[in-house]
């Protein structure tokens, strides 16, 4: 009895330890030699009638809070009062669940042109556990997609789409 309960828990270690990430790689965000944290964020679009959706994935943890701000063209070609809608330059936040995160912004009455997406992180206030991880400011962020903003160090992704009514 004894030989067959060691071969079952030898059996259910093997199994859960074969779930795991096949290498560091495949383990989202890890810490460098150096206590610094990488961070994955990609940003793109869905269009529907009148409605724009920016959605992007990431390996940052489930409540971590991104910021996006959008710009149509035409809000740098006309003074505010002369825009065809209130919204041609918007921003907000948006929580990541699952590794996703996503907005919406209502179209209505843009007109066809240039649109411009940026994403950030961080943005304040972050959970205890994402701003002990990564910084108050960013400050254990390192890679290609890092840039110092101020005293802030912030992974961005960007992204350009034509809009069309």
């Amino acid at each position: 009895m004894r030989r067959a309960s060691i071969l079952m828990l030898t059996s259910w270690l093997l199994s859960v330890g074969a779930c795991g990430p096949a290498s560091g790689r495949d383990a989202g965000p890890r810490r460098g030699s150096s206590g610094e944290e990488t961070v994955v964020l990609t940003v793109d679009h869905r269009s529907r009638w009148r409605e724009l959706r920016i959605e992007g994935t990431t390996d940052l943890p489930n409540g971590a809070v991104v910021s996006y701000h959008i710009t149509h063209a035409l809000a740098e070609e006309l003074p505010p009062s002369e825009w065809p809608a209130q919204n041609l330059i918007a921003d907000g936040t948006a929580v990541v669940q699952e590794s996703r995160y996503w907005a919406r912004l209502n179209t209505t009455y843009w007109p066809a042109g240039a649109v411009r997406v940026r994403v950030q992180f961080p943005v304040a206030p972050q959970p205890a556990a994402v701003g002990e991880r990564y910084g108050e400011f960013g400050e254990h962020l390192t890679g290609d997609n890092v840039t110092i903003v101020g005293a802030s160090k912030v992974v961005t992704a960007e992204h350009t789409l034509a809009w069309t009514r």
